[in-house]
């Protein structure tokens, strides 16, 4: 009677990690990253630059975006929002989205030298400029791009500074 019960638990507790991890794997990546990568897939050719309308794509009310890459400190972020910025900026690239002075929304993107899964975003910036730029939010068109190495697909973004 007792091996029985030791083996009914672990039936179930099996089946509970089982349904959580279905559960996991369906859900959808909703990120703001996970969304432009799908409009470079749809909108970009394999050697062609797209633009991306953030406008279209952002479910909540902004004013002002900051798009900063790898290299960024905090206190050039600081500097650029106008307001102290405490999030981690190592080996980190993101887009912050402002509305009145007030962060509203903010995505963190990891940066992977060996396998840049991520969406990768650079910055075209001259000598001595920073590694991030402001943009209005009638002015938020990011260049998109895709490019096909060796079985996978790397996605970036692109601005001028």
């Amino acid at each position: 009677m007792h091996h029985y019960l030791i083996k009914k638990i672990w039936v179930r507790i099996f089946f509970l990690v089982f349904i959580t991890l279905i559960i996991l794997i369906c859900q959808n990546d909703k990120s703001l990253s996970s969304q432009i990568k799908l409009i470079i897939e749809d909108k970009c050719n394999s050697s062609d630059i797209c633009d991306i309308s953030l406008e279209e794509i952002t479910s909540f009310k902004w004013n002002k975006l900051l798009v900063f890459q790898v290299g960024s400190s905090s206190k050039d972020i600081s500097n650029a929002l106008g307001a102290k910025y405490e999030g981690s900026t190592d080996l980190m690239s993101g887009l912050i989205f402002e509305l009145d002075n007030k962060i509203v929304y903010e995505e963190l993107i990891p940066y992977q030298a060996e396998q840049p899964i991520n969406l990768q975003i650079f910055i075209d910036k001259k000598v001595n400029k920073t590694n991030n730029v402001v943009l209005s939010f009638d002015d938020a068109i990011l260049k998109g791009s895709k490019e096909r190495v060796d079985h996978a697909t790397y996605y970036s973004i692109s601005i001028n500074n």
